[in-house]
């Protein structure tokens, strides 16, 4: 800034690039963490088994309807469904994860060069 940059050029030019790994793991980190959160999820969507073609109206999600449902399953069917839900979700999780570790070696590999 001495040498007559604006405040907001090294702020885009040398802080932000020097942290993008940082922010985007934290922002992966939140999103995964966001995927299998389950009371925050169930006051905001709504709570309701109802589907509906409207997108703002009350919902179920996957970590919702295992911590509802897990309790009163009786039969094997009902079991072996949540287990596989549970299994979904686990497989979403994986996906998010490996997606930020391959977007943090895209972005160390151009910072490289």
């Amino acid at each position: 800034m001495a040498l007559g940059s604006t405040r907001w050029e090294p702020i885009f030019r040398v802080l932000i690039p020097a942290g993008d790994s940082g922010i985007l793991s934290g922002a992966m980190l939140a999103l995964g963490r966001a995927l299998g959160e389950t009371m925050a999820v169930t006051m905001v969507i709504g709570n309701s088994s109802i589907i509906s073609i409207y997108l703002l109206d009350p919902a179920y999600s996957i970590p919702v309807l295992l911590a509802n449902e897990f309790a009163e399953a009786d039969s094997k069917l009902h079991i072996g469904f949540l287990t596989y839900l549970g299994l979904i979700l686990f497989g979403l999780t994986l996906v998010v994860n490996i997606g930020a570790a391959l977007i943090m070696q895209l972005i160390n590999r151009q910072h490289k060069v």
